[in-house]
């Protein structure tokens, strides 16, 4: 077979072809015929994916592709909405670009570009909303934060309804915060003019 610049196990993958083709049809068989059907067949197979998840790729071209996947999944999410575990939802569900390129290799390549996105911030949601734990505190005095901090868990669930069907940018800062932090209860669904109208559900999810 004319495999010179083909690797060994290539080769001969390429010589049990040809063997199967003359066995098959039971006639003389050129070799470049054979290694012609195995390239056509091939590279009706090869998808985009294939071939960034196998050849070396330009930094640029990830960037690129990362900021695309971005772009399609904050049309449908608030940014400052979207934690690294919710990215992976959305983007499965909304982005054309991450479907397109599902290989392990290709989708760690994209997530590094989009590491800074979805990195946590400094502060989180439950340090705006509670309390820090004084770790020289007391005994009673941690069991008297605990109760507090389930009141106050209970009073801003409580809260969660008054954002239903509401614009995402007309709420206070405050409201933003408690949309951010009980993601299990708050979605969003675009209002097709830059913003997104908030839907609270009744139960947690799994419930």
């Amino acid at each position: 077979m004319p495999t010179k610049h083909i690797d060994d196990a290539t080769a001969a993958q390429l010589d049990d072809l040809y063997v199967r083709c003359v066995t098959l049809t039971q006639q003389p068989v050129k070799e470049v015929e054979v290694l012609r059907l195995a390239i056509q067949k091939g590279i009706h197979n090869i998808a985009d994916d294939d071939i960034l998840a196998t050849l070396s790729v330009k930094d640029s071209v990830w960037e690129r592709l990362a900021a695309q996947t971005w772009t399609e999944v904050v049309a449908w999410w608030p940014e400052e909405c979207i934690s690294a575990e919710r990215f992976e939802l959305l983007a499965a569900e909304h982005s054309a670009t991450w479907q397109q390129y599902p290989s392990e290799s290709c989708r760690t390549a994209l997530r590094d570009r989009l590491r800074r996105k979805l990195q946590l911030p400094m502060f989180g949601t439950s340090d705006v909303l509670f309390e820090e734990d004084d770790f020289g505190s007391t005994d009673e005095e941690r069991r008297a934060a605990v109760l507090r901090e389930r009141q106050q868990d209970a009073a801003y669930r409580a809260e969660l309804p008054t954002l239903h069907g509401r614009q995402y940018a007309s709420l206070s800062q405050h409201e933003q915060t408690l949309a951010r932090h009980y993601d299990d209860r708050v979605s969003f669904t675009p209002d097709g003019k830059g913003d997104f109208v908030v839907q609270v559900s009744l139960t947690e999810t799994g419930q």
